[in-house]
């Protein structure tokens, strides 16, 4: 797991919480910097995205509350040992402007997420913690750079958060020149099939209001229509060679999520391609 700079005033998983439970995602993140925050949180919303994907709004109850665009949150369930760990996909300044985040959860037989798809109501409360060491966050007086990101399937939450993220910079930029602007920032985004292009809509919209941030879309079990805007196919070594070459590599940052297999056959193409390790930041999805 490679991640970006660290967070200010984090706190490392409290050794009595991470003894009390069995839980594979307290165990995998044991080491992630996580915020002291603890916020109740209440279901507000829920809507089906696929057959197997729902999202989910929660209010947020603590104005203390914050993340940086790919983030994640401990989600404590009341009555269940095992902690869940969920990304968020809503951008920072939707918690903002809000006081909430929205969150992607895919049906498994994982106690938190299949709690989340078969339980959870409207009206239902959690508490969550925000972790994670894998975000984009540039500070405002920062230089310009390309941004890469590279989903695949609800590995796409943190970067369609660091997508929405850029798009708000760039309108802050437009207001005000003198602050950080993105330069181009394009997402590469695999899914099995069209149904589980999450966000697809969402995602269109930004690249139809900002010239320079585009989503190109693959389906890997599914053949798109002739007129589709959908590739079939996976994000092969030249797929990334030809979007690396119109992007400005001396600067360039790339964020990758998705299945284990998929990011190191995506880190392979592109150290392949030129770039460097510390350009490479990942998170795997387990």
């Amino acid at each position: 797991r490679k991640i970006g700079t660290a967070p200010a005033k984090t706190n490392s998983i409290p050794e009595d919480l991470l003894s009390a439970s069995s839980g594979k995602h307290l165990r995998i993140t044991a080491q992630n910097t996580r915020l002291p925050v603890l916020a109740e949180a209440t279901v507000t919303e829920i809507n089906e995205k696929s057959p197997m994907i729902k999202s989910f709004t929660f209010q947020i109850r603590n104005p203390q509350f914050d993340f940086k665009a790919g983030q994640w949150v401990d989600m404590f369930i009341p009555g269940m040992e095992t902690v869940g760990g969920f990304s968020m996909y809503s951008s920072p300044t939707y918690l903002a402007e809000t006081q909430t985040i929205k969150l992607g959860v895919k049906f498994s037989k994982w106690p938190p997420s299949h709690w989340l798809s078969t339980e959870c109501q409207v009206g239902s409360t959690v508490s969550l913690r925000v972790g994670g060491d894998f975000f984009y966050a540039p500070e405002i007086d920062e230089a310009p750079h390309d941004l890469l990101l590279v989903a695949g399937g609800v590995g796409v939450n943190p970067l369609a958060s660091m997508f929405y993220h850029a798009a708000h910079l760039y309108d802050l930029y437009l207001m005000d020149p003198k602050v950080h602007s993105p330069g181009k920032v394009l997402m590469l985004f695999s899914a099995r099939n069209k149904q589980e292009l999450l966000y697809k809509d969402e995602l269109d919209e930004i690249s139809s209001r900002h010239s320079r941030m585009k989503v190109k879309y693959f389906t890997t079990r599914e053949t798109p229509n002739e007129n589709s805007d959908v590739i079939g196919g996976h994000i092969t070594e030249d797929v990334l060679r030809n979007t690396l070459s119109s992007m400005d590599l001396s600067s360039l940052k790339t964020f990758v999520c998705g299945p284990p297999p998929m990011i190191e056959a995506i880190e392979s193409s592109l150290l392949k391609c030129n770039l460097e390790h510390h350009q490479i930041l990942y998170e795997k999805w387990w």
